[in-house]
């Protein structure tokens, strides 16, 4: 028996197959070895060998063009996410009892530097449509971004935004600071209104965003709307 100690050292291609499964999950379009390969930066090859294992295990499947999309084993880890998720679940159960006229209502979560959005109704929707139909966004262009990138410490921020552009870090140190002393995130249109509002909140020690966005309010109504954003916060948090 070896005294050797145990590496800690991440399996790099489990790793490696968890981003492909993702990147598949995520895209709008059905993708090929080439593109997978470099948006994840790793070589043909390899995400040749990937994709063939998670098209065996059913994580993956291919159209007639033999390009990737999502296999029908996400039908199966979705339902067991909603199960083992109680952030998913108290936040779903809140967001669809409450429909809106007037604005957006969006619950997302920070995956690196993006926010996948678990709810995303838009005004007069049906609440029901609004789980899960909604692409990514870079967190420097979502307020629920902006706000769980707050929720980090300086160093954990730093590294989440080492590859971002200039254009992306532009003003953002102000605006997390902003975010720190008042609570919330809050976003003006050209014209000087307020048209997003977005906070987080934690079930379980996972944190999350909520958002009104698609709003066009003056700075006067911006305490009534920050009000009922966090009366919904206290109804998710006291669900779970």
């Amino acid at each position: 028996m070896s005294d050797k100690p145990q590496t800690s050292q991440p399996n790099q291609s489990l790793v490696d197959g968890i981003r492909c499964f993702q990147e598949l999950t995520t895209s709008d379009h059905p993708l090929g070895t080439k593109e997978l390969a470099e948006r994840l930066g790793i070589n043909m090859i390899k995400v040749n060998r990937l994709l063939r294992t998670l098209k065996a295990i059913g994580m993956a499947e291919q159209n007639q063009q033999k390009k990737y999309l999502p296999g029908p084993v996400v039908h199966v880890l979705a339902a067991q996410s909603f199960h083992s998720s109680g952030l998913f679940r108290a936040a779903t159960h809140v967001a669809i009892s409450h429909a809106y006229d007037d604005r957006t209502l969006a619950i997302g979560i920070l995956w690196k530097d993006a926010v996948v959005y678990m709810y995303h109704a838009l005004a007069h929707q049906n609440p029901a449509e609004g789980l899960g139909g909604y692409h990514l966004y870079h967190a420097s262009q979502s307020t629920i971004g902006k706000a769980l990138l707050a929720e980090m410490d300086d160093d954990a921020l730093a590294l989440c935004i080492v590859d971002w552009s200039e254009d992306a870090r532009a003003g953002l140190a102000d605006t997390i600071a902003a975010i720190r002393r008042n609570g919330y995130a809050c976003q003006r249109d050209a014209a000087g209104r307020i048209n997003n509002i977005a906070a987080t909140f934690s079930v379980g020690g996972a944190k999350a965003g909520i958002a009104f966005t698609d709003i066009a309010i003056e700075g006067s109504a911006l305490e009534s709307y920050v009000g009922e954003l966090k009366t919904l916060i206290r109804e998710i948090e006291s669900y779970a």
